[in-house]
């Protein structure tokens, strides 16, 4: 006969669970640690093979009507423009990484084509940071326009 502390301490549960578990006659009161064992485990892939729910109507008609509100919920949000889908975000990101790319691989080319006479570092960080300026200002009205289109 092992105390409810043992058993929940071999089962790596809390006490409070083992005497719940003790209530539903899961585990026989006075079980020694294998007979709780056995117990818990046999319990535990009974659990597994019914599925998630308890079978309890109420309570599945409980957890339903819990998860439809939060749908509801979710719903709400994304109509008044709260909530964004995933799908939407990842694609508004992809557009604007392919268009920074773009830009950047761009920027090499148009430094060399203006820059190719200049000698002078201060002009020279000027001419590159005129064009990042452009690309980054290009990319943000574009950004700008999308929001507006939708």
């Amino acid at each position: 006969m092992a105390p409810q502390q043992a058993i929940a301490d071999h089962l790596d549960i809390s006490a409070k669970r083992v005497q719940q578990l003790q209530q539903d006659t899961v585990i026989p009161r006075g079980a020694s640690l294998d007979v709780a064992r056995v117990n818990y485990i046999r319990f535990l892939r009974a659990s597994a093979m019914s599925g998630r729910g308890s079978g309890d109507v109420n309570e599945e008609r409980a957890r339903l009507i819990h998860h439809q509100a939060n749908l509801a919920s979710l719903e709400e949000d994304v109509k008044q423009g709260k909530l964004i889908p995933a799908d939407e975000i990842e694609k508004a990101w992809t557009d604007m990484a392919m268009a920074m790319r773009a830009k950047m691989i761009a920027l090499p080319k148009k430094v060399a084509a203006v820059g190719c006479g200049i000698d002078e570092y201060v002009e020279m960080e000027a001419l590159v940071k005129s064009f990042v300026s452009e690309a980054l200002d290009e990319l943000s009205v574009s950004h700008e326009v999308q929001e507006h289109a939708e």
